[in-house]
């Protein structure tokens, strides 16, 4: 039988737990990344942000990809809207990238190549949050969620302002709990706007360091999901 979704829950489990830990964990290596070195944001994507996660979904509660919001459920109605809402929002980047000075394409495409923070927020930890709490709870939480992970990089105004942007995200998330509703098509756009208005002008070598990245994100999510498919069945 379908469950219903539910508006408001009370399940929690061992993973909501490490979906609090892993934000919390996070948040400290994104603030030592902008104030000490970039070695600890680039730990935090890749440990925080990308293994426990994928390790907690697949393979310690042996679920599919779909757990963490990649699936081919509702893809096409997802890329449409997806679509839609990133060609509505490209010339306000557009006109932003220009009044600041910066390059236009190279902030887009060190935009579009962020990959781990629509899965770490959204396929990671608003699905943990919906499950525990309900979708209603998981959209606020998901917001309160992004602007602490914000904290100590930005001034608090900034990092409010990202935490409502999420909500917004996670709305739409909310509705077909896939990731291609945000990436590749809209996230990036938006996350290029947000990231100007923050005051921060991606370059070319920005795009290069995230290009790294996503191809050592993209390198745990086949290793681990290799793993899962070798455990015995539970």
């Amino acid at each position: 039988m379908k469950q219903r979704r539910r508006a408001f829950a009370w399940q929690p489990e061992s993973d909501t737990l490490i979906a609090l830990a892993t934000l919390l964990a996070f948040s400290l290596c994104y603030s030592a990344g902008t104030s000490i070195n970039s070695l600890f944001l680039w730990l935090g994507i890749l440990v925080f942000g990308t293994a426990i996660p994928l390790w907690t979904v697949l393979c310690q509660r042996r679920e599919t990809l779909a757990g963490v919001g990649i699936t081919r459920k509702f893809l096409l109605t997802s890329l449409a809207v997806s679509l839609v809402l990133g060609a509505g929002s490209a010339y306000q980047l557009f006109a932003l990238s220009n009044a600041m000075g910066a390059d236009f394409a190279s902030h887009l495409v060190a935009n579009f190549l962020v990959l781990w923070e629509p899965f770490f927020v959204f396929g990671w930890l608003y699905l943990r949050w919906e499950r525990a709490f309900g979708w209603l709870p998981a959209i606020v939480l998901t917001g309160l969620g992004f602007m602490i992970q914000h904290l100590g990089s930005v001034q608090l105004e900034a990092a409010a302002g990202f935490g409502v942007f999420a909500i917004m995200f996670a709305i739409a998330f909310s509705l077909v709990r896939n990731l291609a509703v945000l990436w590749p098509l809209f996230y990036p756009v938006a996350s290029g706007i947000g990231t100007l208005q923050a005051g921060f002008v991606m370059g070319w070598g920005d795009a290069g360091i995230s290009a790294i990245v996503l191809v050592l994100q993209l390198a745990i999510f086949w290793w681990i999901n290799k793993k899962a498919k070798s455990l015995p069945a539970a």
